[in-house]
């Protein structure tokens, strides 16, 4: 058992064949390294045991029934025989990985196949291939017509359905599955705990993973359903089965591990969560002791630059080798030259620089328990500020000359690039830099054999972000065209010409040691991007072309659509409709174009596809003004919560569903909203202050106030908003957590500091300065981080703000009288009358007299009480020695202005009753 457990294991992880030791006698053995080699293709015509079993005459009966009887039914039967004949889970196993590998090779690596289960099956049926894509179709979305040979992969996945027992009724090839989603999803958690510690299940799994993973890949848009079932299956104790501590290679374990975490993040990748990704790439960084960071560095990026500029630059550096990079390369994909006038091939170093980034005081910068921060390490791309935080290792690297990574640390820069890239903003400068600075350090290691995979997609990744650039476009173009054609695949006309080889299994298996841990690209999918690059640039002609023969119309149709050509996008649609009526997603996107809820409800009902009911939910919620009909919240809540059944995974889709419930009152169903958002993606301000706005208004305060904390964090620089500091400052107050209401009253100023007085809450800073002068001033004690906080807000902060208000300078003084500063104290008082001094409308207007007539004697009790208190200078020095003459001036001053129109108003004799009183004194 332990030898079959470590030769699944190198399976499951796809070694060299070199590396693989196997017995003369041992079948599976034999087998196993058959499929390592990449011979496949001899596995299934010469191996005597798979060649027999495939062409015993009671499998070509069965097959022989079709198309009397439907596809689906002679396949199901076929396995069925397979495995009774087989009467081996193991042997059965190998068979599915087998046909799944040719598939993949077929339509993502290349070369070519030689043999076709198509025709050795069913002779070369035409039908048969339409039968088979069709019966890859899942939730409404039709599997691309032009794939090489689709009954590989649906005999794959039938046979790993075979093996872990699912019904039929839970098939993925049963059109009724989606209504059975739940059952599904629970037969699956139950035999992944019932068979947990079985090293051939553990196996089974794992490869039933990356067969649901291409088949997803295979349709426009990602299934639930798939990513559902791919994340229960490929769990932590596949890796224990398969790999047990103290048992097994501890290099072997490691791999093991590591290889599922990359997987469990391609996961997340796919099923478009990929925020959910970077906590296992983080543990993979850790396993796999890799360090690398991204900095800045001087460079020339031109011919003639005279002088070095900052730019970013990943430092990397691989601590462990594996047995990936003990294979030599037997190819490698052409890259091409940029052959610039102007631009290096590549930037020119000079030396490991700062970055120049000026940062904020410690005193101004929000502060929480560090336990909860983000460390350094588990961010998707850690980030060397200063030449300090560079380790040493990294810092004694040559950027212009950095040693080769190993192939598992090239994966992981990979892996990280895609996730950062489908969660940042596109066309980004700033994140584009970032990209380039991590595709270049795949791309220009000086040692060490990359794999034709990762080097092609560094490649690929490279043309992607040149085609945004005027200067490098072209190369870009050539590039991406270069990679599509190296695949060799049903392409006639090549534009560059095919290098020769003459080890063809060989480059088969290095092209697919790493297909099942990056992204899966399949070439249809490289030539569409081709084709949006084409639009991008407005060679409209050139992008249609690759449509039409990629027979994609409903790409072609959206194609026209963007170019506001939606008369003849909506005929390219119509006829797909009519060849294809059960394609949904034409359907849907035919009543996008059209604004037609009956082709939504239609699509919904051929094929519950999701973004049918999405489209109807916001054209319920806001109807365009042609179709006359009012706004109905309560039917766009319906549909949408439709369209999340079936698609669970969407973002903005719970995001918009959460808005309606807060817009309808329907406060459970936003919390509900908001969580799942949340759950999604725990990086957004704007789902986690609404989900606090819906637990407020369910009088759950403090689980409110936690949401608005993760909100205040997550907010970055660019993106603060006011509205949910200001939600957090009141929550705060409702709990006493003062240090909190401080934090959001200082951003709400820093954020609204242009609007004046407006910017400030005046009565929440009552409330802050009378908390803190209810302790005694102590100048010898060292003061708490309240009293420290609130003091700069106060008196450093406000006074930069205030335009008009009296009220706010009292507030200072207050403050400056508690610390003791009379002197400070008197000058807020006296800012204080000149702010409301200065109205326009105080001789037109009894209340702003009013007002002013109390400013004034508020600055006369001033004068009074702090004139001859201590002076900032101490000695004999006073704040005020004239403050008698002062005070008597400022009344008979604002007597002056208001005696034509005041001289009878009860004002005026407030100040007659202050004049004599001075006088008096």
């Amino acid at each position: 058992m332990d030898t079959l457990r470590n030769q699944l294991a190198q399976l499951v992880l796809l070694v060299p064949p070199e590396s693989f030791k196997v017995n003369a006698d041992d079948s599976v053995g034999s087998a196993i390294l058959q499929i390592l080699n990449g011979d496949y293709t001899d596995l299934l015509e010469h191996d005597y045991f798979f060649h027999q079993l495939l062409s015993v005459p009671e499998l070509a009966e069965i097959t022989s029934k079709y198309p009397n009887t439907s596809l689906i039914e002679v396949l199901v039967e076929y396995v069925g025989a397979l495995d009774k004949l087989l009467n081996d889970k193991v042997k059965l196993h190998l068979l599915a990985v087998c046909f799944l590998q040719l598939f993949i090779q077929s339509n993502y690596t290349g070369p070519s196949v030689k043999i076709s289960v198509q025709k050795e099956l069913f002779g070369g049926s035409e039908q048969v291939h339409s039968d088979a894509v069709r019966l890859l179709s899942l939730e409404g979305q039709q599997a691309y017509d032009l794939m090489q040979e689709p009954l590989y992969l649906v005999l794959a996945e039938l046979i790993f359905e075979n093996l872990v027992g699912t019904p039929f009724e839970l098939s993925l090839f049963n059109k009724d599955v989606t209504k059975n989603t739940e059952k599904l999803v629970d037969f699956t958690q139950e035999t992944q705990a019932q068979h947990k510690d079985d090293a051939v299940y553990a196996s089974i799994f794992w490869w039933k993973v990356r067969t649901l993973q291409v088949h997803l890949s295979v349709v426009s848009e990602p299934p639930s359903l798939i990513s559902t079932v791919s994340g229960i299956l490929l769990h932590n104790t596949i890796a224990t089965a398969l790999a047990p501590s103290g048992t097994s290679d501890p290099e072997l374990q490691r791999l093991v591990q590591i290889e599922l975490l990359l997987e469990r993040a391609r996961i997340h990748i796919h099923a478009q969560t990929e925020h959910s990704s970077i906590s296992p790439l983080a543990q993979v960084k850790r396993i796999s002791e890799f360090n690398f960071l991204l900095s800045g560095a001087k460079a020339k990026r031109t011919k003639f630059q005279k002088y070095h500029n900052s730019v970013l630059l990943v430092l990397a550096k691989s601590n462990r080798t594996s047995v990936y990079d003990t294979e030599s390369t037997k190819e490698s994909p052409e890259s091409f030259n940029l052959d610039s006038d102007l631009l290096l091939e590549r930037p020119q170093f000079e030396s490991l620089d700062d970055l120049e980034m000026k940062l904020e005081p410690d005193v101004k910068r929000i502060k929480f328990d560090t336990a909860e921060q983000e460390s350094q390490e588990d961010k998707l791309l850690p980030i060397a500020i200063r030449q300090d935080d560079i380790p040493a290792d990294l810092k004694s690297l040559d950027p212009n000359n950095q040693p080769g990574l190993s192939n598992i640390d090239n994966l992981q820069l990979l892996l990280r690039l895609t996730v950062l890239k489908q969660t940042s903003p596109a066309k980004d400068p700033l994140v584009e830099e970032e990209l380039m600075a991590l595709v270049s350090r795949v791309l220009y290691s000086t040692e060490g054999n990359v794999n034709w995979l990762i080097f092609s997609r560094a490649l690929w990744e490279r043309s992607l972000l040149e085609t945004e650039k005027s200067r490098t476009v072209e190369r870009g173009i050539l590039q991406m065209t270069s990679l599509i054609e190296e695949i060799g695949l049903k392409i006639k006309t090549k534009m560059i010409p095919e290098a020769m080889t003459d080890d063809p299994n060989a480059i088969t298996a290095q092209r697919l040691r790493f297909i099942h841990q990056l992204p899966l690209l399949p070439q249809w999918s490289m030539d569409v991007k081709l084709a949006e690059k084409y639009m991008s640039l407005g060679i409209l002609k050139s992008a249609l072309d690759i449509y039409e023969r990629l027979q994609l119309p409903v790409e072609a149709a959206l194609c026209y659509a963007a170019v506001n050509n939606e008369a003849e996008a909506e005929r390219i649609l119509i006829e797909r409709i009519k060849t294809h009526p059960d394609d949904a997603r034409a359907i849907s996107i035919l009543g996008d174009i059209k604004q037609d809820p009956e082709l939504w409800l239609m699509a919904w009902e051929i094929g519950r596809y999701a973004k049918a009911k999405a489209s109807l939910s916001k054209y319920y919620h806001d109807p365009p003004a042609s179709a006359g009909i009012p706004r109905n919240i309560d039917l766009s809540i319906q549909h949408m919560h439709d369209s999340l059944s079936a698609y669970p995974l969407s973002y903005e889709n719970w995001f918009f569903y959460g808005c309606c419930g807060l817009e309808s009152q329907q406060f459970e169903l936003a919390s509900e909203a908001f969580t799942r958002c949340v759950a999604l993606d725990d990086t957004n301000s704007y789902a986690w202050s609404n989900l606090a706005s819906a637990l407020l208004k369910l009088d759950k305060t403090k689980p409110a106030f936690n949401a608005l904390q993760r909100a205040v964090r997550c907010s970055g620089e660019n993106r603060k908003s006011w509205r949910i500091y200001e939600n957090y400052m009141i929550v705060a107050a409702k709990l006493h957590e003062w240090n909190d209401v401080l934090i959001a009253a200082r951003e709400m100023i820093d954020i609204k500091k242009g609007e004046g007085d407006a910017a400030i809450d005046i009565p929440v800073m009552e409330k802050l300065v009378e908390i803190l002068v209810s302790s005694e001033f102590d100048p010898n004690a060292r003061l708490t981080h309240y009293q420290s906080s609130c003091i700069d807000l106060i008196c450093n902060i406000l006074p930069k703000v205030i335009t008009a208000s009296a009220r706010c300078w009292r507030i200072v003084a207050r403050v400056e009288l508690w610390r003791r500063r009379p002197w400070e104290a008197l000058e807020c008082h006296e800012r204080a009358y000149r702010a409301v001094m200065h109205n326009p409308e105080l001789e037109s207007n009894e209340s702003v007299w009013n007002e002013v007539v109390d400013a004034c004697a508020d600055l006369v009790s001033a004068y009074e009480s702090l004139g001859e208190l201590p002076g900032r200078h101490g000695a004999d020095d006073l704040v005020c020695k004239d403050w008698k003459y002062k005070a008597r001036t400022t009344v008979r001053s604002l007597m002056s202005k208001g005696k034509d129109m005041w001289e009878d108003s009860p004002g005026w004799d407030r100040l007659q009753e202050m004049k004599q009183d001075l006088s008096n004194n």
